[in-house]
């Protein structure tokens, strides 16, 4: 298909563009969190793509090339957007609590509960955060997020372990199951 493309074959770069736009659209809002920058990301990747398709050809892996492009591409957004992040907060990345059926305590302590678990995540380095995000939010698999990022599935384990021990720690989590009495076997 990318010889195909390479030579112009419009046909050929809607269907990849068919195949790749949902989860690369996605893949970057996992990373923005906001649905507006994440289609603009895709899209001018997909641009780019078109516009310099005759180097196409010394592309091994497509799919793990336009991951990485969206990655880059929604990375350099948010470097733009950082002072925007800083004064917007969580606005875009909490779910609506409003939606949420229960009492306005049960609404409060889950608004709350999603605050704090947001800000574990912020709070992560950013390779680990990235990593997180892609397995946890994105649904990819060890392998294709090592593919992606061009790193060893033993280190994205070893990342993931270290994001979900972060996170629990912050949320008291860890502090929890250690006061927890075993259970008794019978």
């Amino acid at each position: 298909m990318r010889e195909r493309i390479a030579e112009g074959d419009e046909g050929a770069f809607t269907r990849l563009y068919g195949l790749f736009h949902k989860r690369l659209y996605h893949f970057s809002l996992s990373l923005v969190r906001l649905p507006d920058t994440a289609n603009e990301v895709v899209e001018d990747v997909f641009t780019r793509m078109w516009l310099n398709r005759a180097r196409l050809k010394e592309i091994h892996n497509p799919s793990v090339y336009l991951y990485v492009a969206v990655k880059n591409q929604s990375l350099n957004r948010l470097a733009v957007k950082a002072r925007e992040w800083i004064v917007s907060g969580l606005d875009e990345t909490t779910t609506s609590v409003a939606a949420i059926d229960g009492d306005p305590f049960t609404q409060v302590v889950t608004a709350e509960m999603l605050r704090r678990v947001n800000h574990a995540v912020e709070q992560l380095p950013p390779r680990c955060k990235m990593i997180f995000k892609l397995v946890r939010e994105d649904g990819l698999r060890y392998k294709e997020v090592a593919e992606i990022l061009n790193i060893s599935v033993n280190t994205i384990d070893v990342q993931m372990a270290t994001a979900v021990r972060r996170i629990s720690e912050a949320l008291g989590v860890a502090q929890y199951l250690r006061q927890k009495p075993a259970l008794k076997k019978k």
